[in-house]
């Protein structure tokens, strides 16, 4: 079992460079990538810009998780409690939204909302040329509600195995007892939701405060900044060498609140078992019965795939086929063409072939880890296997900019005996890396399914134990691995962050291709790309989603 070991071993000390490199970085002299000085963090401590900007940070994703929650866990609750006759096409609709960029519904809002063009406020005749804008995409409020929204797919299929796990002994004895259901809701389901709801708003916190796509599409009209722009910024907007020493003590900050809201997550966890209901002897509660609240229901779920999906789509179909920024008019549909469309392939040979690499590679880097991992942890009798867990476990306290600032260190350290710096290996290594904690999490749920007698059996027969994981434990681990890969090879295709920050221009793919023409003015062939990108991504999510019934949770194919 040699190679198990050697994978997971490796694995993990990939995890750990992520944190370490933006820890050395920390430390790096102005200009420069290694030395030993406190410069950074006294510089940065007196800047008397830092307070403000952790305190928009942590705004940030406080005002995410309000809005995550608020759509989400209504959303759950329908879908998981009640006799909702569309869930299979919301949960197709959860499925699709999965795969569509964060950024892409950023660039579409901006192009809707723009105080100066956006198309809305030209269709009202306001904008800031005019005078008072009606509308100014470039807030807070509208960051945090974009963030949220785009978050609801995710959230949903979080809580749904809490919302249908629920013991339904205890709402029908109060409801026997005459307790009206409103009142059954909030002093019996809710308490009982109340450790899934809190770590899915923990979760959701940490992801909220470190994604870059909105607030580096949208940015504050006042100037303001969160923790990953600043990163962002010292890596990328300097003028001249990287600052890494700066970035890496922002990183330290931002790791510092990240793991912060992890900690809490455990002991959320932790505490979990005293609110446990669900036993051998669990009755499900009848579906609750929507009657005339069902035209309400399907009316919540219709305005959030407007707002996420068709409006941003409809956005970025219009901007591709009308040649400048203009609302819907007479004029507007004579001008309509399909150039933006031919424009926009002809940018897509190198990053397209960028893309697919870095799917491949990606796919290839976290299945390896991850099917190598699940075995040490489920299988083995190693003292590795609890620090193995623990450490993929907290892996999501390091934030995608955290983590390709470490690796980009990394790659310049070795860039004497192994050039990698700037290329799409040390890009996939890093991508592969990221994915490692979602593939093993869905990796060792399958894996504890799975009975150990059948490699036993497999050793008396006279199989060595590696011959026993690649011919017993490796081929019934294959739906697992293959929903994993396809989930993989989804989420780094429409990563933007990690490429950004990594490839610096050498290494193209298709989201940094979008941000960069969007950034130029190039608004129809972004659009295009975009569309493409969509249409790719969507079939893959709905292709897994086939495959595996994904969210629906143990509901047949009828919904029910």
């Amino acid at each position: 079992m040699g190679v198990v070991y050697g994978l997971t071993v490796v694995a993990l000390g990939l995890i750990a460079l992520s944190l370490s490199g933006t820890i050395v970085g920390s430390f790096a002299p102005t200009g420069e990538v290694f030395g030993l000085t406190l410069d950074n963090y006294r510089r940065i401590a007196a800047d008397a810009r830092v307070p403000g900007i952790l305190w928009r940070t942590i705004q940030l994703g406080l005002g995410t998780v309000f809005v995550v929650m608020a759509v989400a866990l209504p959303m759950a609750w329908i879908l998981g409690r009640t006799d909702f006759k569309w869930k299979t096409v919301l949960f197709a609709a959860l499925a699709a939204k999965l795969a569509i960029p964060g950024f892409i519904t950023a660039m579409a809002y901006v192009w809707l909302f723009n105080p100066s063009s956006g198309l809305v406020n030209q269709l009202l005749g306001q904008t800031s040329i005019d005078g008072t804008p009606a509308f100014d995409v470039y807030q807070m409020w509208w960051i945090c509600l974009l963030q949220g929204l785009v978050l609801v797919p995710g959230a949903v299929f979080m809580l749904l195995p809490a919302i249908r796990n629920l013991d339904a002994s205890l709402e029908e004895a109060a409801l026997t007892a005459g307790v009206p259901r409103p009142q059954v809701f909030l002093r019996i389901v809710v308490p009982l939701l109340a450790p899934a709801v809190l770590a899915v708003a923990v979760f959701y916190f940490i992801i909220a405060v470190e994604m870059f796509d909105f607030v580096a599409i949208i940015g504050f009209g006042d100037g303001g900044e969160v923790l990953v722009l600043r990163i962002y910024r010292a890596l990328v907007e300097t003028g001249g060498l990287p600052q890494y020493g700066t970035a890496g003590v922002y990183g330290m900050i931002l790791f510092v609140l990240c793991i912060g809201a992890i900690v809490g997550y455990v002991r959320l966890l932790r505490d979990a078992r005293r609110f446990a209901v669900v036993g051998g002897k669990r009755r499900m509660m009848a579906p609750v019965v929507l009657g005339r609240w069902h035209g309400v229901a399907t009316s919540y779920a219709v305005i959030w795939f407007v707002l996420t999906v068709a409006l941003p789509v409809i956005t970025l179909a219009w901007v591709t086929l009308t040649p400048f920024f203009q609302p819907p008019s007479q004029e507007a549909f004579q001008s309509i063409s399909l150039a933006g469309f031919v424009d926009g392939f002809s940018y897509l040979a190198e990053p397209a072939l960028n893309t697919l690499g870095i799917m491949i590679g990606a796919v290839t880097v976290a299945i390896s880890f991850s099917i190598a991992l699940t075995w040490v942890v489920t299988r083995s009798r190693s003292p590795l296997a609890k620090w193995a867990d623990a450490a993929v476990f907290l892996a999501p306290a390091v934030p995608t900019v955290v983590s390709a600032t470490a690796f980009q260190v990394f790659g310049i350290a070795i860039y004497q005996w192994l050039p990698l710096y700037g290329t799409l290996w040390l890009m996939i290594a890093a991508m592969g890396t990221r994915m490692v904690t979602y593939c093993s999490r869905t990796m060792n749920s399958a894996a504890l399914q799975l009975a150990p007698e059948l490699e036993e059996a497999g050793w008396v027969s006279g199989l060595s134990p590696f011959a026993a994981f690649r011919h017993i434990f490796v081929p019934l681990m294959m739906p697992a691995i293959f929903y994993a890969a396809l989930m993989v090879g989804m989420l780094s295709a429409r990563d933007l962050t990690l490429p950004l920050i990594m490839g610096g221009g050498r290494t193209p793919l298709v989201s940094t291709l979008i941000f960069d023409l969007q950034t130029n003015g190039e608004y129809n062939s972004a659009a295009a790309i975009a569309l493409y990108m969509i249409v790719v991504l969507v079939a893959l999510a709905l292709f897994a989603r086939r495959l595996t019934g994904l969210g629906e949770a143990g509901l047949g194919r009828d919904g029910r």
